[in-house]
């Protein structure tokens, strides 16, 4: 659970930094070098793809929740 949270938490800081540079939701990021944007993959880089939002807000949700909880 611990690392599990770990990992979320540095996911969506990763996303809002991200978002702060480019006003973009991606949907890959760099988790190695979290200064580059993203990309990879077998096609080109899509902003704001649906499922990436979605997991972000869930997860954004969730973590709030469970930090409500251990405060």
């Amino acid at each position: 659970d611990t690392l599990a949270y770990e990992i979320g938490i540095r996911w969506i800081i990763l996303n809002e930094k991200v978002y702060g540079r480019t006003a973009k939701m991606m949907e890959k990021y760099n988790v190695v070098d979290t200064t580059l944007e993203g990309g990879g993959g077998e096609y080109p880089l899509q902003d704001g793809f649906g499922w990436t939002n979605g997991v972000y807000l869930k997860m954004k949700s969730e973590l709030d929740i469970r930090k409500e909880v251990t405060e």
